[in-house]
Order: structure tokens, then C-alpha cells, then sequence
């Protein structure tokens, strides 16, 4: 408990004093459009947070130049960490996120898209993702709607999958490029599940955050895919399966692996 406690009084008093120059970095890069001294301020602080929470980082392939959309399998609050230490992505969260202590702050910080689940909504938060990426982000989002215990990929909602079909970058039927991302964490030694990074259901946030400082040790894999093209299906239903099954057979293939050499 003392080693959590001290990484957590630690991190606190580092995550505040980096804000006042984040927000500094911010209106440079809307003066200036010079987005690089923003960016390395926002992947310094997530790698610091890594190393506290006792995970090396696995990067396997690296971001297409082409990439309009990014999507990832969703395990935990970690993943963020993970994806923004070496990516500059809008990340798309529920609106829930927003009102979680320390967390919902931060993510208004790194202008998150937030968005409700409601069936009447989804024209209207398709409109925002599209102005962000019209602007020439990369929107990043979990298809998965939810977190799991990161032994296998959940079903993916193809809701936001139609971004790629929209006229989003001013041209109608132009090819979107989607880049899957799988996201794999293995603890190191024999005394912990393989479930051990996984933040799911009704598991209590604090809780978790404090198991991870306490007890983590472990390597997270993140591996960038090849590019998949609207262009090359039929619908985004097709392309959200296709996505699916990529990242699916990675995890699977991470699984496997773990469980014959870790």
C-alpha cells in the first residue's frame, strides 16, 4: 500500500504541475498550427504514467500517415495511456467519462469527443467526429462500447464504423483509411491472472488504479495493423466485422503465446 501511496503522491503534483504548460502548448499550437511541443508534453506525461503503473511498452507497426480513423480493442483506463504515448489521436469516450474525478478533467484537456449512447444522438456526434476529422485528426474509439477483461475481443458496435461512408473530408464516396489497433497486457511472473490489467463491469475505478500501483509488473503489446479501405466494403457493418476479426486473431494469438512461454 505505501508504494501505491507514494507513486500516486508522486504522480499527483507531476500531472498538476504539467497542466498550466499543456494549456500554454495548446494556444501556441492554435496560433501557431505548431502541434509537436503539445504533443510531446501529452506522451511524456503518459509514458511517466506507464512506468508507475509498472508496464513496459511493446510497440509493434507504427501509425499510417493515411489513417483517418483508429480503432482498438478496450481494456482498461490504461489503454489511454498506452495509445497516446506513442499516437496524436482525438479519443472518442462516453459521456460518463467526463464526470469521473481527475480523469474527466484530463480527457476535456486532450479534447476528447464525448458522447451519449442514445440512438437519437448519433447524427449529431457524427457530425462533431466529422468536423474534427475534417481538420485533419485521427479519431480514436473502442468499438467494443465497453472495457473487458482483455482475454478476448467483444462484439463491435458498427455504429461509428459509418464515419467511414460520410463525406468527412469534403469529397462524397473518397476511400476513409481505418487503422486497427490491438492492445494485449501480460503480467510478469506466475502470481497474478492473466486478467490482472483488465477494468470491467461493475469493478470500482480507485480500486483498480490502487491494484495497479501496488502490484503491477507487466508489458503491455500494442501492435498497429495494416490499413483497411471503406472502399473495400460493402458497408461499415462488414468493415467493423473485418476490424474485429484482425484485432480478434492477434489477442487470440497473444493469448496462446502467453500461455506457452509466460
Amino acid at each position: 500500500g505505501l508504494v501505491g501511496l507514494t507513486k500516486f503522491l508522486f504522480f499527483l503534483p507531476f500531472t498538476l504541475s504539467l497542466i498550466p504548460l499543456f494549456l500554454i502548448l495548446k494556444i501556441f499550437y492554435r496560433w501557431t498550427g505548431v502541434k509537436i511541443p503539445m504533443l510531446v508534453v501529452r506522451q511524456f506525461w503518459s509514458r511517466v504514467g506507464l512506468k508507475l503503473c509498472g508496464l513496459n511498452l511493446r510497440v509493434q507497426g507504427r501509425l499510417s500517415s493515411k489513417v483517418s480513423i483508429v480503432v482498438c480493442n478496450h481494456i482498461s483506463w490504461l489503454d489511454i495511456l498506452v495509445i497516446q504515448s506513442v499516437t496524436d489521436v482525438v479519443f472518442v469516450a462516453k459521456s460518463e467519462v467526463k464526470t469521473w474525478p481527475g480523469f474527466g478533467f484530463l480527457a476535456q484537456l486532450a479534447d476528447t469527443l464525448f458522447v451519449e449512447r442514445k440512438p437519437q444522438k448519433i447524427e449529431f456526434h457524427s457530425k462533431e467526429a466529422e468536423k474534427i476529422m475534417s481538420m485533419g485528426n485521427t479519431i480514436c474509439f473502442f468499438p467494443e462500447g465497453t472495457s473487458s477483461d482483455g482475454l478476448r475481443v467483444l462484439k463491435f458496435r458498427s455504429g461509428f464504423f459509418q464515419l467511414a461512408y460520410g463525406n468527412v473530408l469534403g469529397k462524397y464516396n473518397s476511400a476513409i483509411h481505418i487503422q486497427p489497433l490491438s492492445l494485449f497486457y501480460a503480467p510478469h511472473g506466475g502470481d497474478k491472472d492473466s486478467d490482472f490489467y483488465g477494468w470491467w463491469g461493475s469493478m470500482s475505478l480507485i480500486s483498480h488504479i490502487i491494484k495497479i500501483l501496488c502490484q503491477s509488473s507487466g508489458t503491455a503489446t500494442l501492435k498497429f495493423h495494416h490499413l483497411l479501405s471503406s472502399g473495400d466494403f460493402e458497408n461499415r457493418k462488414r468493415l467493423a466485422s473485418e476490424a474485429e476479426k484482425v484485432i480478434g486473431d492477434e489477442v487470440a494469438y497473444n493469448i496462446s503465446t502467453e500461455s506457452l512461454y509466460g
